[in-house]
């Protein structure tokens, strides 16, 4: 792991996987938070931050743990086969997310789907939803003491030299 690449805050991880996101499917995702009322015209995908659920203990390498609940809503105009599109959107957004680390191998642990569920259906305001939750482990900071690993021929020659091995 590159001692630079680490999160320092939570939010560094909100942000990688919106934009990771945005890349792989080609489309902006913007907060679930509005100012004002915005009327549908088209499938959106906006993001919600759920629950940040405390861990009590560290990772194996004594960083702190956070998991982080982080939702996506689809929302379809009602004027459209909406019920069908909110589940195709729904269900290519899990396959984006399935078991993704987000390029961070050493910082987080696999994404967890919770759920993809119906969240809201409006015909006065013309729109349905879907949300899409999931769950990940993020571990914080950089890892401060690096064990050496002995593998394949480092191992064998660490054991041939070692006094137990030698009789020494």
């Amino acid at each position: 792991m590159n001692s630079d690449t680490f999160f320092r805050v939570p939010s560094e991880w909100v942000t990688l996987v919106i934009s990771t996101l945005q890349q792989s499917l080609s489309i902006t995702i913007s907060s679930a938070y509005r100012r004002a009322p915005v009327e549908l015209s088209e499938t959106t995908i906006s993001y919600q931050v759920g629950e940040s659920e405390p861990v009590n203990h560290t990772g194996n390498d004594g960083r702190k743990l956070h998991e982080i609940e982080l939702r996506f809503l689809v929302e379809v105009p009602t004027s459209t086969d909406f019920d069908l599109e909110a589940l195709d959107v729904s269900t290519r957004l899990e396959r984006e997310l399935l078991n993704q680390r987000f390029g961070c191998f050493d910082d987080t642990e696999e994404t967890r789907l919770v759920s993809n569920v119906p969240r809201k259906f409006d015909p006065t305001l013309g729109v349905f939803m879907r949300v899409v939750t999931l769950k990940q482990r993020i571990y914080m900071g950089p890892v401060d003491n690096v064990v050496q690993e002995f593998g394949g021929s480092d191992f064998d020659a660490a054991i041939a030299q070692s006094p137990a091995f030698t009789g020494t």
